[in-house]
């Protein structure tokens, strides 16, 4: 191997000493300014590109972390803690909740079955072909204004119909 690499760097030599001093001058220049083009393209470059975005994002995550131990300060110091009259329908069953949202939302036709739970805290609902964007809008009103959130969720897509799915769902008080 060791043969075959001196046999090429001697014929190297020897086209390099066959070129003309103009010749020579003209290629090193040319070499050597494509070895600062490349050096500044593939090292220079994208290093400085990189250390300005991990600059800019630790800016970004910074803000991000201040932010968050302001909400935490916030959470614990009850800002956020939703009083009960605040709430729709407190005084209202669970499942009368559900209908009369459903009804105004436009999900009610999709339900096929509606199933309380023996101490009425909870509420199965199961419902086909319901259009799912409706369906994601009736249960952010049920959390916003109701305080009624999800507890467990199965949802599958119809194949041949889109945003049309088969949803079975619990739903529960805060």
């Amino acid at each position: 191997m060791s043969e075959l690499v001196q046999q090429y760097i001697s014929q190297a030599r020897q086209w390099w000493l066959g070129l003309h001093p103009r010749e020579r001058l003209i290629l090193g220049w040319g070499v050597g300014l494509a070895v600062v083009i490349m050096f500044y393209a593939l090292i220079w470059q994208p290093w400085h590109k990189a250390i300005a975005h991990m600059e800019t994002a630790l800016q970004e995550r910074r803000q991000s972390l201040v932010w968050m131990q302001q909400q935490s300060e916030r959470v614990r110091s009850g800002e956020f803690s939703v009083a009960q009259t605040a709430l729709k329908g407190t005084s209202q069953s669970l499942l009368a909740v559900i209908e009369q949202t459903a009804k105004r939302s436009g999900v009610r036709d999709s339900i096929q079955q509606m199933v309380p739970s023996s101490d009425q805290s909870q509420v199965r609902v199961v419902m086909e072909q319901t259009a799912f964007n409706d369906w994601v809008r009736w249960v952010d009103v049920l959390f916003r204004e109701y305080g009624v959130s999800v507890i467990q969720l199965t949802a599958e897509r119809e194949d041949d119909a889109p945003n049309i799915a088969e949803i079975r769902v619990t739903f529960g008080r805060n």
